[in-house]
């Protein structure tokens, strides 16, 4: 089974991942929601009943950007609940530094946010909306500020034995060489793949990143 994390701003789901045994999750909604521990507790009931349902024999957690993040945070409780394999993949998420930041949009104003979605190939109509922008922006704060306080904590408490990255080239807000960082942090396998496209992984073939799961699954087939 497949359980997926968006990157900020995102909502639900990733385009590419699709079928029956994909649990599409979202990030914690805000700061409160992360530190009272609902959005963990509630999370993991609802991938534990999708498991269970599926009878998944192993689970694999995909986070984009900041859903990497909540992967990782999730993981060790998951392995508690479920008591099959998990594995993470993580796509263009930030390696956080030695006092646990990364870069994020936490204290970006409006027009510094649609510069980096506008590099991204968001939609220009939209961005040049300043009702439609001042919404956006306000939800990718927020998103951000969570992003940071999950940074802090994987800086600080998360022990990853094997973990698998997808870093794309053209984006310009994380970089591949951040997303190779992670290498540091893992105790046993890593593995890293570099692909096409930007942040959003626009221009990213989907083949990549599918492939990029099924080796996930493998290593979890033959530790």
């Amino acid at each position: 089974m497949i359980v997926s994390f968006p990157a900020a701003g995102a909502g639900r789901g990733l385009r590419w991942l699709s079928g029956a045994d994909h649990v599409a999750c979202g990030n914690a909604a805000g700061v409160g929601e992360l530190l009272s521990g609902r959005w963990e507790h509630d999370t993991v009931a609802e991938v534990v009943r999708a498991a269970r349902q599926s009878a998944a024999e192993h689970v694999v957690l995909v986070g984009h950007s900041m859903g990497g993040l909540s992967a990782l945070r999730l993981r060790g409780a998951l392995r508690s609940a479920l008591g099959v394999p998990v594995g993470v993949l993580l796509v263009n998420t930030p390696y956080p530094d030695a006092a646990g930041r990364i870069p994020t949009m936490s204290h970006s104003t409006d027009a510094e946010i649609a510069d980096v979605l506008a590099a991204d190939g968001f939609p220009p109509d939209v961005l040049e909306d300043p009702e439609l922008l001042a919404e956006i922006a306000a939800g990718v704060r927020a998103d951000a500020e969570v992003a940071d306080r999950l940074a802090e904590w994987v800086n600080q408490e998360a022990d990853i034995d094997q973990l698998h990255v997808v870093a794309t080239r053209g984006d310009n807000f994380i970089g591949t060489e951040m997303c190779a960082r992670w290498r540091d942090r893992v105790s046993g396998q890593f593995r890293l793949v570099e692909a096409e496209g930007g942040h959003m992984l626009d221009g990213t073939p989907p083949e990549v990143l599918r492939e990029a799961v099924d080796s996930v699954v493998s290593a979890l087939r033959n530790p």
